[in-house]
């Protein structure tokens, strides 16, 4: 696992950026999370970037305390809405994550124009980076 200072020095970088998935594992979630497209030499860290000059990992959230959606308290597991969930903004606080994801459907779907705001705060917040990565709709 990445030290979580380092990710957040690149949370911008995710503006663009992809959410592939999300697993409920007991009390915590996981979400697989892509990059846009960086220039190698804003890269100051050793973090490896995958083929297609990306960040790709898993930002793992344990001991969940609370997720609100669209600034409602959400008691169910979070999944993705639709098939693909671009990324709008991505920062953590402390022990709190937000993801504004902007969701589409891949062809042969209906297309959809859905936003929603994650906010998650969990006891355990690290990155996993993971430059190699199975994206599922490459």
């Amino acid at each position: 696992m990445v030290e979580l200072i380092i990710i957040k020095k690149y949370l911008h970088e995710f503006h663009d950026g992809a959410l592939l998935a999300i697993k409920c594992i007991g009390e915590g979630h996981v979400f697989s999370l892509e990059s846009a497209e960086m220039d190698i030499s804003d890269m100051k860290d050793s973090l490896l970037l995958s083929e297609r000059r990306t960040i790709k990992g898993k930002l793992h959230l344990e001991l969940v305390q609370s997720v609100t959606v669209n600034e409602l308290i959400f008691e169910d597991k979070l999944k993705m809405k639709y098939d693909y969930g671009s990324i709008f903004d991505f920062d953590i606080r402390d022990n709190t994550v937000e993801l504004q994801i902007s969701w589409r459907n891949s062809p042969q779907k209906p297309y959809v124009n859905d936003f929603s705001t994650i906010v998650i705060n969990a006891k355990k917040i690290c990155w996993g980076n993971i430059p190699d990565m199975v994206d599922p709709l490459w």
